[in-house]
């Protein structure tokens, strides 16, 4: 034999081989691939769950071998599945429930004469609760239609306005407790801007309070050191005098509506 006959021998061998070899490779894969699309159908990961899928796992080997009888079958038993429970969803008046599962055996098989069928009883389903009249109001009673003497007819209490509060005056006794500086002490908060503003040694001008002064108590507050202190903020005129209760007097009524 030649040598060019030994190596054309030798290259028809080497491709019978590898031509036989493939298609033993191929099925064998496509074993182990259908041994785990049977693990996803057992475990029901069907259309969704983690580590893949019963329909994405019999579709890939589909793709391989578009008639492989069991990845067909697979499928069926997919589809199988979820038409069983979509009819037992619309059995037990669970339409919501019933609609996830169709939607999934939509995925598996669109052209399903079984999706058809379920969808077409769940369409009145649909109908019948968007269509349910709406309850009608109820009349209003008589309760409520006709108002009542304590509601109709203002009662005295009401109808009167009250006589508003006097407001209390204090007579300055100890100069010495006046806060001159509107910092003087965290315990002084003032009301508003303008008796900020106007208060404190800073807002007098020319102006300073004396001994037996009275002004009008425009605000009080507790002493955040001493429970048994009070802190007054006096108008005088038209400046405002924080001092402490130590070093004022508050005027009985009689005398502060003079």
């Amino acid at each position: 034999m030649s040598l060019f006959k030994f190596r054309v021998y030798c290259l028809g061998a080497c491709l019978s081989v590898v031509i036989a070899l493939f298609p033993v490779h191929a099925t064998a894969d496509v074993s182990q691939q259908l041994r785990q699309c049977e693990r996803h159908l057992q475990a029901n990961r069907l259309t969704s769950g983690r580590g893949g899928t019963a329909l994405a796992c019999y579709q890939e080997v589909l793709k391989t071998e578009s008639t492989n009888a069991e990845a067909l079958a697979g499928l069926e038993k997919i589809e199988a599945r979820y038409a069983k429970w979509a009819k037992r969803a619309l059995d037990q008046g669970k339409p919501s429930k019933a609609k996830q599962f169709l939607a999934s055996l939509r995925l598996v098989n669109p052209e399903s004469s079984t999706l058809a069928e379920l969808e077409a009883r769940l369409q009145p389903t649909r109908s019948s609760t968007s269509a349910s009249p709406q309850q009608a109001p109820a009349s209003p009673s008589e309760s409520t239609s006709q108002p009542s003497e304590s509601t109709s007819q203002p009662s005295e209490s009401t109808s009167q306005p009250s006589e508003p509060t006097p407001q209390k005056k204090a007579k300055i006794t100890d100069v010495g407790q006046i806060y001159e500086a509107i910092n003087t002490t965290e315990c002084l908060t003032w009301p508003s801007p303008e008796t900020k503003e106007k208060g404190g040694k800073n807002g007098w001008d020319s102006f300073y309070p004396k001994k037996d002064d009275i002004g009008l108590i425009v605000a009080e507050m507790k002493h955040c050191h001493f429970e048994d202190t009070t802190v007054y903020i006096l108008k005088i005129e038209q400046h405002y005098v924080p001092i402490s209760s130590i070093g004022a007097q508050v005027m009985p009524e009689e005398s502060a509506t003079e």
